[in-house]
């Protein structure tokens, strides 16, 4: 069991707070190579990857989740969409690349807020990476009745950079950091605590939480590989691979499923 006292979590003292955890190492996600079948779709679909890890497709309930976000983001808006943050898309990617942040973090502000400066939560979160007040302050953004700095696409994205980096110390794994900007870490690690996992795609959480990571995944996706996206769009998609799966099992005769490996 993973055990260790859960702290309240203070981004003020973001420079020198750690939790008590450690994160026990999941299985390498790279495809192994595989018997070939008869299939009648491109196993290109299959290898879809965040910050360098592959997706656990053949898993039925992610294959579901990951066709409902790329379902999500099939619409004309988003097209025009991708046109407008093209600009601020290529201002983010040096900063992240600065701080050791993996490339596919430049998508989360339009996740986070359409990538509108202007966007402000419910709860009071506000500009292009959404932070509360607290945090962006905690962070080192000023926030007053004249100033707000996390409206300076710039200076919030070095403070989520900044934040990225730590909460990748804390937890060890890109989707549960992706997982815990969304969420909040305390949440994240008391779940992986009460669940005694620590794997984003195995840990059951809150609705918004449990898209997160594939809606995040699925505007990389549709921004670098439309075509690809197209074909996980269609109904019959989750079927298909299901079909494939067993196939594999059966001729591998082994519980754990091998891809074919078209590189």
């Amino acid at each position: 069991m993973i055990r260790f006292s859960l702290l309240v979590v203070s981004i003020m003292s973001l420079g020198v707070f750690t939790f008590n955890h450690t994160v026990v190492p999941t299985p390498n996600s790279e495809v192994p190579s595989a018997v070939v079948v008869d299939t009648d779709f491109d196993t290109n679909i299959l290898h879809i990857e965040f910050c360098g890890d592959t997706l656990p497709l053949h898993q039925s309930l992610v294959a579901k989740r990951y066709q409902k976000a790329i379902q999500f983001y099939d619409h004309p808006s988003f097209g025009r969409s991708k046109k407008r943050i093209r600009k601020q898309i290529k201002l983010i990617e040096p900063v992240l690349k600065k701080y050791g942040i993996p490339s596919d973090f430049k998508y989360l502000p339009f996740i986070e807020s359409g990538m509108n400066v202007d966007a402000v939560s419910p709860k009071g979160a506000v500009g292009y990476w959404q932070f509360m007040p607290a945090t962006a302050q905690g962070l080192g953004l000023v926030v007053n009745d004249t100033i707000d700095e996390r409206k300076d696409l710039m200076k919030s994205t070095r403070a989520a950079a900044r934040y990225l980096k730590w909460l990748y110390r804390e937890l060890g794994d890109w989707s549960l950091v992706a997982a815990a900007y969304n969420a909040g870490p305390n949440k994240i690690i008391r779940h992986m605590d009460r669940q005694d996992k620590d794997d984003y795609f195995s840990l059951r959480l809150n609705s918004e939480t449990t898209q997160y990571v594939y809606r995040l995944v699925a505007v990389k996706e549709w921004t670098t590989e439309p075509e690809r996206c197209g074909e996980w769009a269609k109904s019959e998609t989750v079927s298909r691979i299901a079909k494939f799966v067993k196939q594999q099992k059966e001729i591998v005769g082994s519980p754990s499923i091998a891809f074919l490996n078209p590189r």
